[in-house]
């Protein structure tokens, strides 16, 4: 194994044996993402290129739990899990899961171009091929439950969603500890949901299409979807819990595309029957 942090966890004896396997040897390790209770891997080699997650404690190793079985049921396209493992009883609950890496740049880094007024062609591609992923999996029957611009990379297989811990079939509740993905990108009525239930919530598909836009806002100005200013709201001071609150009230309007260097990719698009009525 090669590395150049010192990560917190121990990766899994086992799982180190997997990934090798699946990646081939010699296999180069990196740390991507190093936390107190949960790791994600790069392993390298001359098959191919996995990723590995490792969780330990009873919350991130149910929510790898969780993404497993989620990933498994998932529809085919999405991440194909290779080799898993847990053990969330007591004292030291842990669990671990490896997949294939995913190559490619996220919604977010395809968007840089717009960002920085130098090119368009990149992030409409990007933006088209994530809602007609996202298209796909809403009728194959399931939701993704977290979706952000940094969630979605584009491989040249197809768009793979990242982070399915919150995933579910359409209909069903999801875990009692989902707490909706990012704040700034919930639908008033899912922070509603949230606030009023303490058992898990049904996701409905356009409370998934509202964050959907709201994060293509955000990649596209790198600003919130709401005009927290216009209705006296400092989110910056304000911790998840309260700013779901104050999403739920459904008082905060959006913002406007006007201000922005791609307005008519920020705008509504028109309802076409409308419009060929008048």
């Amino acid at each position: 194994m090669t590395t150049s942090a010192t990560p917190s966890l121990r990766c899994p004896d086992t799982a180190s044996d997997y990934a090798t396997q699946c990646a081939g040897s010699p296999a180069t390790w990196a740390l991507i993402r190093d936390r107190h209770d949960h790791q994600l891997w790069q392993v390298h080699g001359p098959r191919m290129a996995v990723a590995v997650k490792v969780a330990s404690g009873e919350s991130a190793a149910r929510a790898l739990v969780r993404e497993a079985a989620a990933l498994r049921a998932m529809p085919p396209g999405g991440i194909r899990v290779l080799h898993t493992a847990d053990d969330v009883s007591c004292p030291e609950p842990w669990a671990w899961l490896i997949t294939p890496w995913a190559a490619g740049p996220t919604t977010w880094d395809t968007f840089k171009k717009l960002r920085d007024n130098s090119g368009r062609d990149e992030a409409r591609r990007a933006a088209v091929e994530l809602c007609m992923a996202v298209g796909r999996l809403h009728t194959a029957g399931w939701v993704h439950g977290d979706l952000r611009p940094h969630h979605a990379v584009h491989t040249t297989a197809g768009v793979r969603l990242l982070s399915c811990t919150g995933a579910s079939r359409i209909g069903n509740a999801v875990s009692a500890t989902y707490l909706g993905g990012l704040v700034h990108l919930l639908s008033p009525r899912l922070a509603a949901a949230l606030e009023s239930t303490v058992a898990g919530v049904v996701l409905d598909l356009a409370d998934e299409v509202y964050t959907l836009a709201a994060g293509l806002w955000w990649a596209a100005t790198t600003t919130w979807p709401l005009a927290y200013a216009d209705a006296g709201i400092d989110s910056s001071t304000m911790t998840a819990v309260e700013l779901r609150r104050a999403i739920a009230t459904a008082r905060i309007s959006l913002a406007s595309g006007a201000a922005h260097s791609w307005p008519e990719f920020l705008a509504p698009p028109q309802n076409r029957h409308g419009a060929d009525a008048q």
